[in-house]
């Protein structure tokens, strides 16, 4: 099973379980954790869903990304259209689920762990969670409707953590609607205890909610002048900053997918007038197109098969142009939720 799932109390528990892949998705997670969701739906005794896991250093790393460059490499794309489907249906059912959908994150939470946790009803981290959307790196794009989400965020910082896939500081999770509660980890088994024996979540959750913890991302000032233009004006101003994170920053962004960048450049602008059913179709109609980019493939290569760190683009801003930047958003019949 890669889900551990039991009622306890008024509430029906998903424990993620995939330990050796630190939680990561593959479609049978998602299919396991939507029955779930279907029998807890017409069970007049389960007043809420809470997703949690028991793993030491992770909620969930995402979706099972090696399993996809198998895929990819080996041609046979019928299965992944299938998962990217079934994944964004999940995170559209776990944000509309009738009863409350309760996240408890604590360690790493990257791409599809986000997407089962940051459009929850209650969305509760710990000084322990790593939140990010670090698609760029792999040749990919920052998906399951988090530019939904990345749109509350002021333009400068939703282009900054799109863009680079830099982790996303705690406290601007919290203020920016990505997050809810800030809760101790020592502190989480009670919670969950007390969360399953009650129906005033948010009296019992403010009860073991902490402080917003203050963090800084290499100085807030410049992240907000250089961020907040178009991606061309980004670079030339990281080139021209003199402040010391400018130059790191400027490095991270030239090792990332520019096929990446400029699409991901594209949602971020889009994501201002979608709500989320809009952004997850969009995202669908995207992730279908990197199925057969070679620049996701190499991506991952770099990063999880051969960990070279070293990806060879295929695209550079030079050959992209707008035609094919435009064919990525397409929709077409057969790719709709």
């Amino acid at each position: 099973m890669t889900i551990l799932t039991r009622f306890q109390g008024n509430a029906g528990i998903i424990v993620l379980n995939r330990p050796e892949r630190y939680n990561a998705t593959d479609l049978k997670t998602i299919q396991e954790i939507s029955i779930f969701l279907s029998k807890c739906a017409t069970n007049n005794k389960i007043k809420k869903i809470i997703i949690t896991s028991e793993h030491s250093k992770a909620f969930c790393v995402g979706g099972d990304i090696r399993a996809a460059y198998d895929i990819m490499k080996h041609n046979d794309l019928k299965l992944a259209p299938i998962f990217f489907k079934e994944e964004y249906k999940l995170v559209y059912e776990l944000a509309t689920y009738t009863k409350p959908v309760i996240s408890l994150v604590n360690g790493l939470c990257f791409g599809g762990g986000m997407g089962l946790s940051m459009h929850n009803k209650l969305r509760i981290i710990t000084e322990k969670a790593v939140l990010g959307m670090p698609e760029t790196i792999i040749g990919f794009f920052p998906d399951v409707g988090s530019s939904f989400r990345f749109a509350q965020f002021p333009k400068a910082w939703a282009n900054f953590y799109g863009l680079t896939g830099n982790n996303i500081a705690i406290d601007h999770a919290l203020k920016w609607n990505m997050a809810d509660h800030f809760v101790l980890s020592k502190n989480l088994p009670n919670l969950l205890n007390a969360l399953c024996t009650s129906e005033e979540l948010d009296q019992i959750i403010n009860q073991f909610s902490e402080s917003i913890p203050s963090s800084v991302i290499f100085g807030n000032d410049w992240v907000d002048s250089v961020f907040s233009q178009n991606l061309k004006g980004i670079f030339t101003s990281l080139k021209n900053h003199k402040h010391p994170a400018a130059k790191k920053t400027l490095n991270d962004l030239l090792t990332r997918s520019p096929l990446s960048l400029l699409i991901t450049n594209k949602l971020l602008e889009l994501s201002t007038s979608l709500n989320l059913k809009q952004s997850l179709q969009l995202d669908y109609n995207i992730a279908i197109n990197f199925l057969t980019s070679s620049d996701f493939q190499e991506g991952i290569r770099a990063q999880i098969v051969d960990k070279d760190k070293n990806p060879q683009w295929t695209y550079t801003f030079d050959n992209i142009n707008d035609e094919m930047i435009k064919k990525f958003f397409t929709s077409h019949q057969e790719h709709s939720l």
